[in-house]
């Protein structure tokens, strides 16, 4: 890419391509790239067309020319060793790990050095040579406060495969949450999430007064996609702040102190020798200590 050796980047919209947003332009010249780059090169007012920065959701047109800026020189995210990274897969090309709750996945406000991603390049050097514009082998993400497994790739050819598994969604992610609300048995949610598509499947696992467990499965990756969705629903998931209750009485009550959503399952084909990956990681016990305290005080 262009943009690497420190002059810009130049595309011309195509006919077929005009009327686009922008981001979308942007993602289907550089399939290799998770979306969070071409936000991150947005953000920063690093495309324009005759010197004007454009603008996330702006559209394009045919003939248009545009330059993609170099990005502006940062410091690589530093290795902290005294961070322990539980491996749950790991070979050549990938990784698979836990990220437990509370734990940021990269660096950001309030979070230089204590993330996942600098356990990760302690762990795994060879991350800092994919560089930025690969995410550090970044390829999806977990909400702070959620807790599970994470894939990261550790080579270029890891990383371009898992970036198109994710992509065409071949990985299977299965959640398990605690929610408070009545809700169906079962469903699909559709309702957009940040303007874009989003679509969440689900059953009920089991009912306890007014809280259930639910399975759920993203078959969109969207930000807090599952928390919309069941708050959607009239039923959001216990400890959440931005789309619940927070901290309540029944979180009190139960002893809830954290989001009670976790991934349980990720699944996928090595990008490379096509061998099935399944890894599992169970529902933390303080969650599921939650569970029986609902479903014993509904028994009393």
């Amino acid at each position: 890419m262009a943009e690497s050796d420190g002059n810009p980047e130049r595309i011309t919209v195509r006919e077929r391509e005009a009327g686009l947003r922008i981001e979308k332009l942007l993602s289907k010249h550089w399939p290799d790239r998770h979306w969070s780059y071409v936000q991150k090169v947005l953000r920063q007012s690093r495309v324009v067309c005759d010197g004007i920065p454009l603008q996330r959701g702006q559209a394009v047109w045919a003939g248009q020319r545009l330059e993609v800026l170099p990005a502006p020189s940062a410091a690589a995210p530093l290795p902290n060793r005294k961070l322990h990274v539980e491996v749950l897969h790991e070979d050549e090309h990938l990784a698979v790990v836990f990220k437990p709750c509370g734990r940021a996945v990269h660096p950001g406000p309030g979070h230089g050095s204590d993330t996942l991603l600098n356990g990760l390049i302690a762990r795994f050097p060879e991350l800092l040579e994919l560089g930025e514009e690969r995410s550090y082998g970044l390829v999806h993400r977990l909400d702070l406060e959620t807790s599970g497994p994470l894939a990261v790739a550790r080579t270029v050819a890891g990383y371009d495969g898992l970036i198109a598994a994710f992509r065409e969604r071949r990985v299977e992610k299965r959640y398990w949450a605690l929610v408070e609300g009545r809700l169906p048995g079962e469903g699909t949610v559709t309702t957009p999430v940040g303007g874009k598509d989003a679509e969440t499947r689900y059953r009920v696992l089991e009912r306890a007064g007014s809280c259930a467990t639910v399975e759920a499965h993203p078959i969109t990756g969207r930000t807090h996609q599952l928390r919309i969705h069941f708050a959607e629903l009239g039923a959001p998931v216990l400890g959440d702040a931005r789309h619940g209750a927070g901290l309540d009485d029944t979180t009190k009550r139960l002893g809830v102190s954290r989001l009670a959503l976790h991934c349980e399952r990720l699944a996928f084909a090595h990008p490379l020798s096509g061998e099935a990956i399944e890894v599992l990681r169970p529902v933390p016990k303080l969650l599921r200590r939650a569970w029986a305290r609902a479903q014993a005080s509904q028994g009393s």
